[in-house]
C-alpha cells in the first residue's frame, strides 16, 4: 500500500491555501492544468484544459513521481510522455514557464513555496 501526502480536492470545493497553511513554510496546493495545450509564443495561452487542485502537498516530500502519481488518480494512463512546468509566481506564461522534470527542478520550486501556496504546474503532453 501506498500512502500519499497530497489530496485531490473535490470539484466545486474552495480553500485558501495562505490560510491553511499559515506556519507551515513547506506545505502548498498545486493548481493543475492539465489536458490542454499551450498556444504559440507571444501571448502563450493553455487552451482546452482542465484544472484540477491538489491540495496538502509537502516541498519536502515532493517529487516528480508524485506528478505521475497524481496523474493516475486523476485518470491517466502513465506514460505516455507528460512534461510538468511550474508558473514562477507573479509571471505569466511567457517568460514564466519554469521545468518540472527532475529532482534539481523541484528544488527550484521548492524556492518558492514558503511564500506562495498556490503553485500552478501544467502539462504538456509528448
Amino acid at each position: 500500500m501506498v500512502l500519499t501526502m497530497w489530496s485531490i480536492r473535490a470539484h466545486g470545493e474552495e480553500i485558501d491555501p495562505n490560510q491553511i497553511y499559515a506556519g507551515h513554510p513547506t506545505m502548498f496546493s498545486i493548481e493543475l492544468h492539465h489536458g490542454g495545450k499551450f498556444t504559440k509564443f507571444l501571448g502563450i495561452k493553455y487552451i482546452e484544459r482542465v484544472v484540477a487542485y491538489i491540495d496538502v502537498v509537502d516541498i519536502e516530500e515532493f517529487s516528480v513521481h508524485e506528478m505521475y502519481s497524481i496523474m493516475l488518480d486523476l485518470g491517466y494512463v502513465v506514460p505516455p510522455i507528460i512534461y510538468y512546468h511550474f508558473r514562477l509566481p507573479n509571471e505569466g506564461l511567457d517568460f514564466g514557464l519554469t521545468a518540472l522534470g527532475n529532482d534539481d527542478d523541484v528544488h527550484s520550486l521548492s524556492k518558492y513555496v514558503s511564500a506562495n501556496k498556490l503553485i500552478k504546474v501544467y502539462t504538456e503532453h509528448g
